[in-house]
């Protein structure tokens, strides 16, 4: 039951990352997957304190995972039930794409980072 909470919880994450990371940028248009990629790599590099060696693979990684996640974003359009089941395979597969690359330490760390932005993220939709 911890580890579907624990998916369910990344699931969250990734869809609020997604759109989190949507901002419009000075010209008013939304930023790019590319863009977005980069800024998760940003919050990771500081947040879980990467090499330069471990910044250019997780780099590939959000990308990827970005790109995935925009095309079934496109392909359901909108179909909240899908997006959740295919965010739940992505999640455990990036997680498993960055156990590759971090430290244990660090992917603990960002294991609960991901948990608390997921529950600040739900607090805050309460108010």
């Amino acid at each position: 039951m911890k580890k579907i909470g624990m998916l369910l919880s990344f699931v969250l994450l990734s869809i609020s990352v997604v759109f989190s990371q949507l901002p419009r940028n000075s010209g008013g248009q939304r930023i790019t997957v590319e863009e977005r990629a980069k800024k998760i790599t940003e919050w990771m590099t500081t947040e879980l304190d990467l090499t330069q060696e471990q910044i250019e693979p997780v780099d590939s990684v959000n990308l990827l995972f970005a790109k995935v996640q925009q095309s079934y974003f496109q392909a359901v359009d909108g179909d909240w039930d899908k997006i959740r089941e295919a965010m739940v395979t992505l999640e455990k597969e990036k997680e498993n794409a960055l156990s590759k690359i971090l430290t244990e330490e660090q992917l603990e760390n960002y294991k609960t980072k991901v948990q608390e932005i997921v529950n600040n993220r739900g607090s805050r939709g309460r108010r």
